[in-house]
């Protein structure tokens, strides 16, 4: 399941990317409002990498084997997706664009709602009451600090901290990819088919 969903991702990544070859913002390149719009999308992907980078510093090395309810995985049953979609936007947001943004945010609730669908049911199958009773305590998607609970000791081991961070960084690849685009845009090498807000 993990594999699949990775391929996947990395298909819509690349057909999203080829359409953003021929796409330029209706605002321009280099106005206000498109150099906003980036300047919001570096923030959230560095927002994503730290937090996907902290996540697994409560649970690389348990997923599946045991309940991690600590840190924020007792604020919301699931802080990765959470934090790759504030990176899936901020992608988005890099183009200079809203357009692109509100695409993949869509793209990726409709796409991640099943997979967890999919992962509640095995945790659910293999955990029990131990899983139901989590689920009924701690929000699926939207994080509540009121219920945050520390760890007593630390948690991940650091070989899957670091794998987890390695693997978020790759979100700042959007950065040269849209600056390379752009840049051979304004020369002309790459037509501009399409222009979205």
């Amino acid at each position: 399941m993990h594999k699949s969903r990775i391929k996947e991702t990395r298909v819509v990544a690349i057909l999203f990317a080829a359409v953003l070859f021929v796409t330029q913002s209706l605002w321009g390149t280099d106005g206000l409002l498109p150099q906003s719009l980036r300047w919001a999308g570096y923030f959230l992907i560095i927002i994503c990498v730290l937090g996907r980078t902290w996540s697994a510093a409560y649970i690389g090395g348990h997923k599946a084997r045991v309940i991690i309810d600590v840190g924020p995985y007792s604020t919301t049953r699931n802080p990765l997706y959470v934090f790759s979609f504030i990176g899936a936007v901020g992608i988005g947001f890099c183009t200079g664009m809203v357009t692109p943004a509100l695409v993949i945010g869509t793209i990726y609730i409709v796409y991640y709602r099943m997979i967890v669908a999919r992962e509640e049911e095995h945790l659910s199958a293999r955990h029990g009451e131990i899983y139901l009773d989590y689920v009924a305590r701690v929000p699926r998607w939207i994080p509540d600090s009121s219920l945050w609970q520390e760890a007593d000791e630390p948690m991940g081991y650091p070989r899957n901290v670091y794998l987890a961070a390695r693997d978020a960084s790759a979100f700042f690849l959007s950065w040269p990819l849209f600056a390379l685009i752009g840049w051979l845009q304004n020369l002309e090498f790459l037509p501009v088919l399409l222009r979205l807000p």
